[in-house]
């Protein structure tokens, strides 16, 4: 992590006094803005978009050209690390990403190189030195990974689906394919990420978005316990670390095991509750319901106002969405989001 930072976002991290609660949105640079698909068009799609580090750079900072953003976030993905497994795969609009190979079997395996090139995603770690370059260590980066257990479900099944039948017939057998697979993507994700951090990122996320497809000592077994051998890498740099899940309300206890700074909470669940129970370990990211942004203002202000209440007069809450921001937002929303939040917040930092 940069030294010279000294930033909202961080300060809320360890819950040091701010000013007010910071913002930045989760897919910020995304395809509900006209310039980013612009840019996407201009590059030939997302995948040529994500390796040109130029281009990726670009779009990274365009939503804080737009909004007063506290935070920028990589522009990337979270399968790229697939690709330290020698396994490829392309997005397709409106489908989503699709593997050409996946990781089944014992046989599959023997597609794994012995020892990985990180050189393969070199584009990243070229973006990210862009990034730090503009951003003059005015706002903090956020680099991210997938979760294990969330880039596996990808390299089974091969592309995204609803149904998840091969890898949830993997953990039902408890085949110990599902172990090697872990490990393989946990052992990539270390180097990715150590990577990412030399490059020059200020903070961690790790999205574990379809932990919601375990069960509770599955969750444990399958995603936080993977997820901890790669955050005792992270610990030994100092770079703070964000959690998100989609299903954060029925696992408050097993949450309480996972050494990361900050929880992210989907919309599904009031951050009183969440605070309630796990405030004093985490700091809190979220947890506005994206399809509130399709509102009028009032309610929009209403429902931002009610979060900030609910979370209470304290710093260790940075406010962000339930989920990603979606396509059909308008930026003027945005706008108005960011503003308020700068506007209002300041009040519940007394």
């Amino acid at each position: 992590m940069s030294p010279s930072i000294n930033h909202l976002i961080l300060n809320a991290i360890q819950k040091k006094p701010i000013n007010r609660t910071p913002i930045w949105i989760m897919r910020q640079a995304g395809r509900y803005l006209p310039e980013y698909n612009k840019i996407k068009d201009k590059a030939g799609g997302f995948i040529n978009l994500l390796r040109n580090p130029d281009l990726a750079c670009e779009v990274t900072l365009q939503p804080l050209k737009r909004f007063n953003l506290d935070a920028a976030i990589i522009f990337s993905d979270i399968l790229v690390v697939a690709e330290l497994l020698n396994l490829e795969f392309e997005f397709i609009e409106k489908k989503g990403p699709v593997f050409f190979n996946t990781i089944t079997t014992k046989k599959d395996l023997g597609i794994v190189p012995n020892k990985f090139d990180i050189s393969k995603l070199n584009y990243v770690f070229e973006a990210i030195k862009l990034v730090k370059n503009e951003l003059n260590n005015s706002k903090p980066l956020i680099g991210f990974i997938g979760s294990p257990w969330t880039v596996a479900t990808y390299v089974v099944e091969g592309n995204s689906t609803k149904k998840f039948n091969k890898i949830n017939k993997l953990v039902d057998e408890e085949n110990p394919i599902i172990d090697d697979i872990l490990s393989l993507i946990t052992n990539a994700s270390i180097e990715y990420v150590q990577k990412q951090i030399d490059a020059g990122i200020d903070i961690i996320m790790i999205f574990d978005t379809w932990s919601n497809l375990l069960t509770k000592n599955n969750y444990q077994r399958y995603s936080l316990s993977y997820i901890n051998k790669i955050n005792e890498v992270i610990r030994k740099t100092k770079t703070p670390i964000i959690y998100y899940s989609r299903n954060t309300y029925e696992n408050l206890n097993l949450l309480k095991h996972l050494d990361v700074d900050v929880v992210g909470i989907n919309s599904d669940v009031d951050i009183k509750i969440v605070k309630k129970n796990i405030g004093e370990r985490f700091a809190l990211q979220g947890n506005l319901d994206v399809k509130i942004l399709k509102e009028d203002n009032n309610t929009i202000k209403n429902e931002v106002k009610k979060i900030l209440n609910n979370y209470g007069i304290e710093s260790g809450h940075i406010f962000n969405l339930g989920t990603g921001i979606t396509p059909d937002i308008k930026p003027e929303k945005v706008a108005l989001l960011v503003d308020f939040i700068q506007n209002i917040s300041p009040e519940y930092h007394l």
